[in-house]
């Protein structure tokens, strides 16, 4: 792997030309006021520097007939494909909902009978997965820089999965809620064994197809390390004691194995097919009535203190972060920030309003809430009703960048 000397971000942020129109499909998109126009690529620019990114692509989009989506960095677009990491891990939800809607699993079964072999998973259902009330604990837990510094690594699922289960249950299963991407893996794992068909292929039929995300794909292979021509190019600091090592500068990925996030996040996809899977999957589109109400349920991402039964000794915290069926709810704003090796990424919308963003960066370093802050930023720049300001998230963009030098 090359190491890359830091470019002038700012510069490049110029370099990919918007159209005056609105478009549709993964094309570059201007319908709205200059002044917004302006205000999301200083956002960009300054998020690109602080992450240290060379590339990015957002979109916004204001209801039905205002967008601004393009790309920043040499020849970028909103074409541009990326790995979606957590921002498009609800695409397996969709499918188990869209597979519930036809008949072809419940929700309450349990996932033990489609992974008999699975030790650790006694009594978790599909929902649970999805709901994020199974108590696995995430997989992550010191991989993360093995992810960073070995980028090429295949990991089975098994030893995902395998990660997670030694850390699990976490208490009170099946009331408590934790994000955790083992939920996801296992759920990936389960259905496609119940299907006896690939995920790719289930994901293309129930998912990908019906929505219409054309530029939008799951590994058929995951022997596959090679970047995706017409993808971002993904960059990311040396990790150290889970820290970016500063000195030894910006590494380009020259090769990266999807399976280090698998059904987690392995997802090959564009900020306008997300917007478009988003648009769908909040607005009830997989599974009709008798699946698609679970994707309006969501309750508090802090768990309350609880009485040896399991009940709660303390008011719900209905203000704060709230955790629904794949998403998470953070003021009006529903979606998921998400970071793999060489990507960051974050997909919100509002879906009373039509508010949609969605961003993408090349450098995963700063982590997912970077790319978090980056996303309500811009949806406070587009006038929205927010509990923040543009201001608060600039701020805290700032707290989360890597490598600045001081001063």
């Amino acid at each position: 792997m090359a190491a890359l000397s830091m470019l002038a971000v700012v510069g490049l942020t110029l370099t990919a030309c918007t159209s005056s129109e609105a478009g549709s499909g993964n094309s570059d998109q201007n319908s709205v006021s200059p002044e917004l126009a302006a205000a999301v690529d200083d956002a960009v620019a300054n998020a690109l520097t602080l992450s240290g990114s060379t590339e990015a692509v957002v979109g916004v989009w204001q209801g039905d007939d205002k967008a601004y989506v393009r790309g920043y960095g040499e020849g970028v677009t909103a074409a541009t494909t990326f790995r979606g990491a957590q921002a498009s891990q609800p695409v397996m939800c969709a499918l188990l909902l869209d597979l519930v809607g036809k008949d072809q699993l419940a929700l309450g079964r349990q996932v033990s009978k489609d992974l008999p072999r699975q030790a650790g998973i006694a009594d978790i259902t599909y929902a649970q997965l999805c709901d994020q009330t199974s108590a696995l604990a995430d997989f992550k837990g010191g991989f993360t820089e093995r992810f960073t510094n070995n980028p090429t690594r295949s990991w089975p699922e098994q030893e995902l999965i395998a990660n997670g289960l030694a850390r699990s249950p976490l208490a009170w299963p099946g009331k408590n809620v934790y994000m955790s991407d083992t939920n996801a893996v296992v759920l990936d794992r389960a259905i496609r064994l119940n299907e006896n068909r690939d995920t790719y292929d289930l994901l293309q039929s129930h998912v990908f197809g019906p929505t219409g995300m054309t530029s939008t794909s799951y590994p058929d292979s995951f022997s596959e390390t090679e970047i995706p021509a017409g993808s971002m190019t993904p960059l990311t600091y040396p990790s150290s004691g889970n820290k970016p090592v500063c000195d030894a500068g910006v590494t380009e990925i020259e090769a990266l194995s999807p399976t280090m996030i698998r059904g987690a996040g392995a997802t090959l996809t564009t900020v306008t097919d997300l917007k478009d899977f988003y648009t769908k999957y909040l607005s009830g589109g997989f599974g009709g009535e008798k699946a698609a109400k679970h994707v309006t349920e969501f309750q508090p991402a802090k768990n309350p203190e609880r009485d040896e039964e399991g009940n709660p000794k303390e008011e719900p915290d209905t203000a704060g972060t709230q955790i629904g069926f794949g998403i998470e709810k953070v003021g009006p704003l529903q979606g998921r920030a998400g970071a793999m090796t060489g990507s960051l990424t974050a997909a919100y919308a509002d879906p009373a309003t039509g508010l949609t963003v969605v961003v993408a960066l090349n450098n995963s370093s700063a982590g997912a809430a970077f790319s978090q802050a980056l996303a309500f930023q811009l949806a406070a720049l587009s006038g929205a009703e927010l509990p923040w300001s543009a201001e608060d998230q600039g701020g805290r963009l700032s707290e989360l960048a890597v490598c600045q030098p001081e001063g």
